[in-house]
This record gives C-alpha cells, structure tokens and sequence, in this order.
C-alpha cells in the first residue's frame, strides 16, 4: 500500500514593500514580511508541530523563506526552486494605479481573462506546470507531512491545475497570507482536500474545500 503523505501549502506573511502600497508583486520583487506577518507566522509554529509536520520547505524568495523560518519552530528548513512567485514582467513591483496609468489597455485585458500574462510575463499555465513539477518532485523524495511557503499566484495556478479549473477562474480561489491548502499525495498523484483558508487554532478542523469568491488580486 502507498503511504499517503499531506502537504499543508501555505501563502507567505503579510510583505512590507513601498509602505504598504498594494503593489504587484511577482519574482522580480524580492519584499520582506512585515513585523506583524513575523509575529503571525510564529505563531503556527506549536500548531505545525501538533499536526505531525515533519519539515518546512519554501519557495526561494526573501518573503517566504522569512515565513518559512518564523513558523517553523525547531523544523528543518530548506527552500524549493519552482515555487517561486509568478514572473509579473513590466508590471512587477509597480503599484495598482501605476499599472493602470502606464498600460490600461493591456490591464483591462488581464482584468477579464486573468490567464493572459502581463507584459513580458509569465502565463498561470507555465507557473502551474514548473510549481506541480517541484511539488511532486519533494513529495516523491521526502517522508512524512510537510509544510510548504509559496505565493498566491503560484498556489492559484497549481490549484486550478488539480481542479481542473480553467485559469481564467485562479481569482475565484481565495489566498490571504498565511492561509494554508491542504494536498493529499498518495505516492503518484496529488488530491486537493482544502483550499486557502486560515491555518486552524488548536479547536478548529480544517474544512472541506468549497469553492469561494475573493477579492480580485494580481498576480
């Protein structure tokens, strides 16, 4: 019988980048977290380790190896290429109204079909296909449960992948920092068992995925 193994894939904390401007922030934009997103993250570390999770693993970038390290206790820690943050292109680290200003045609565009990539950017197709490629890569050549620190961007796009959702639809999947979805891996293929929601306090389970609505974000 195939060990059945869980991946608890996190959003990174809350990022400090232009004094809080919302901004697009892809993998061109290497942002710290916040202090409050420090303290945030430390707080799962007893959780982490009430689960049973074995290790945490990251993306490279500063935001979520910062998060990485915050929630995990004394687990080992490491970083994956792969789950870096969708490539945003042109647009990456601009602020929202600098984006509209600068390239309304092209953002307009994108507000209706979140599929197509910004300027000189990355598609969510290729973001899924390189993030699913290192998730089962770690999964195949780890043991036990991990927790994982990517982006929401990359974290909507390998979800519509294993939903089969279109990813004209990846908005549709809710990912505020530090929500936690959970992947079920049986030793050949990964099942979606929950989908961006808070990382549960010592009394609350972890609920079945449902599909939401949320806020419009990019990347």
């Amino acid at each position: 019988m195939k060990a059945m193994k869980t991946i608890y894939l996190f959003r990174h904390a809350q990022t400090d980048w232009r004094s809080g401007t919302p901004c697009c922030l892809g993998s061109r934009t290497d942002a710290p977290i916040t202090a409050e997103g420090r303290a945030a993250a430390c707080a799962l570390a007893p959780l982490l380790r009430e689960r049973g999770i074995e290790a945490v693993r990251s993306s490279p970038m500063l935001r979520c190896r910062q998060t990485a390290q915050a929630m995990s206790g004394d687990l080992p820690v490491g970083t994956v290429p792969g789950l870096e943050e969708l490539d945003c292109g042109d647009w990456d680290g601009l602020s929202f109204d600098e984006i509209r200003a600068r390239y309304p045609e092209d953002y307009a565009r994108r507000g209706l079909d979140p599929a197509l990539p910004p300027p000189g950017g990355e598609t969510p197709a290729h973001a899924a296909q390189r993030g699913l490629a290192a998730l089962y890569d770690l999964a195949a050549r780890t043991r036990g449960d991990l927790a994982v620190v990517a982006h929401a961007g990359l974290n909507r796009a390998v979800l519509c992948a294993l939903l089969n959702k279109p990813f004209q639809e990846m908005r549709t999947l809710p990912q505020p920092y530090l929500c936690v979805n959970i992947l079920r891996y049986d030793g050949g293929r990964f099942a979606v068992g929950a989908v961006g929601i808070p990382f549960p306090r010592r009394d609350v389970g972890i609920a079945p995925y449902a599909e939401r609505q949320c806020k419009e974000e990019l990347p």
